[in-house]
């Protein structure tokens, strides 16, 4: 194995990272990760005196690239994109796994819809890497004071819910099972104190449905605004789903840094419920039922 290799492999997890939340999508973080390397094993040893920062500056490149073309565009999804999520995913047998704090949530993945692929690759570097001015000047050929421009407009695009907390992974785990236990009490009141007032939920089924015994099950084309309504959807998709699928299962799984409900029907996952905070209640409900994005989670598969 060679040195430019050993490099490479040293600092995969990373770039990984960086493309995954560049892009919201493990394929496709894989593919960036995977042109990176090719490109790095074509140039000369001599022409590169730190392996990390320039396989960062390609990675980074390359994601930006990417954002930029046509392949980025989403005009024919049907209904509402949502990030893959990611759940202690695995690089290769050789490479440790990617640490949830190199994970944004789902809901800011989201959010950083908002921005240019530069404004977004600026503020990743920064925000969930820690990358001083000095580092980010090299890797995107701009003056310190340039790069400090642009991640200023990028915190003012997304707003007030970029701020990150703290995650008490048995707190939310706790609170989890406390709303999943008034899910399937059926209880619309004991639901809603688990909810902020203004909880958004949101769905991505991809245009694809769930056929079960006659019964179709799809994703809400548009968000979902409100505690009583968002409550609502909640219990009538949850009768459905007892009423009709076969085996239907569900356990508590850590993606993207948070606690999230895992649905299966038998060894299928049928949804992955990601959920965001703000104090002690929901504030975002970001619920995945498009397969191409839960393929990593089945359960022959682990």
């Amino acid at each position: 194995m060679t040195d430019k290799t050993n490099s490479f492999l040293e600092n995969k997890g990373l770039l990984f990272s960086i493309a995954y939340n560049m892009l919201g999508s493990v394929s496709l973080a894989e593919d960036m990760v995977q042109e990176t390397y090719l490109k790095w094993s074509e140039i000369q040893s001599d022409d590169v005196r730190q392996a990390k920062p320039y396989l960062v500056k390609m990675v980074t490149n390359i994601c930006i690239n990417y954002l930029n073309s046509s392949h980025a565009k989403r005009e024919d999804y049907v209904g509402i994109w949502l990030p893959e999520p990611l759940s202690d995913y695995t690089i290769d047998q050789a490479q440790k796994k990617v640490e949830s704090y190199h994970t944004l949530s789902i809901g800011i993945l989201l959010l950083l819809e908002r921005l240019t692929a530069q404004e977004r690759a600026i503020f990743i570097l920064r925000e969930v890497f820690a990358y001083d001015y000095q580092e980010l000047s090299h890797i995107f050929d701009k003056t310190e004071d340039n790069c400090r421009q642009i991640f200023k407009r990028a915190k003012e695009n997304l707003g007030k819910e970029t701020k990150r907390f703290e995650v008490d992974e048995q707190v939310h785990k706790k609170m989890l099972s406390g709303f999943m236990k008034a899910c399937f009490e059926g209880n619309l009141e004991n639901l809603i104190e688990y909810l902020k007032e203004d909880v958004v939920l949101f769905a991505d089924g991809g245009g694809k449905s769930i056929s079960v015994n006659g019964q179709k099950l799809t994703a809400a084309l548009n968000p979902i605004y409100g505690r009583d309504d968002v409550g609502k959807f909640i219990l009538m998709n949850l009768r459905k789903i007892f009423a009709y699928v076969p085996d239907f299962s569900w356990e508590i799984i850590m993606t993207n840094g948070f606690p999230s409900i895992m649905a299966y029907m038998g060894m299928i996952p049928m949804s992955l419920n990601s959920f965001e905070y703000e104090g002690d209640k929901i504030n975002g409900v970001y619920i995945q039922t498009n397969p191409d994005k839960l393929k990593q989670f089945f359960k022959n598969m682990q």
